[in-house]
């Protein structure tokens, strides 16, 4: 199974954000004991990097984010994909290209805390609720 984590979700971790945290961390913990794959859109990570080099030091900025790369995988999007998102219908276009991010790297479900944002999404959007409900602790 594989998961693509929107942008919301990963910096809920990272910047321990209440009362989104305790959500999005199990997610996180849960996929890492199921072995379940977890990936992050390219342009999420970017976006990590600024709010963690905001807070931190630049060399501590990167070792957060080279601790993301020991549990998650990068989802690249082609330029054709992300032109594809401009033609999706979204009302957001970072929430277009999360979603051809997801179809990129074959994700099974999109977890956001905003999935009625993704109702055009070729992959599934759930929330981290639904998730952890869907998947069941070991």
């Amino acid at each position: 199974m594989r998961v693509l984590l929107d942008t919301n979700i990963l910096l809920d971790v990272l910047l321990k954000r209440p009362p989104f945290f305790a959500d999005s961390s199990a997610v996180v913990a849960r996929c890492v004991v199921r072995g379940i794959e977890m990936w992050i859109a390219w342009h999420g990570l970017a976006t990590a990097y600024y709010f963690l080099k905001r807070g931190l030091r630049e060399a501590d900025a990167l070792v957060e984010v080279d601790r993301i790369f020991s549990w998650a995988q990068v989802a690249s999007v082609t330029d054709a994909a992300a032109r594809r998102a401009r033609s999706l219908g979204f009302t957001d276009f970072e929430d277009a290209l999360q979603a051809v991010a997801a179809e990129s790297c074959s994700a099974d479900w999109l977890v956001t805390r905003n999935a009625s944002d993704f109702r055009s999404s070729g992959v599934p959007a759930i929330t981290p609720e639904e998730f952890l409900q869907r998947v069941p602790a070991p």
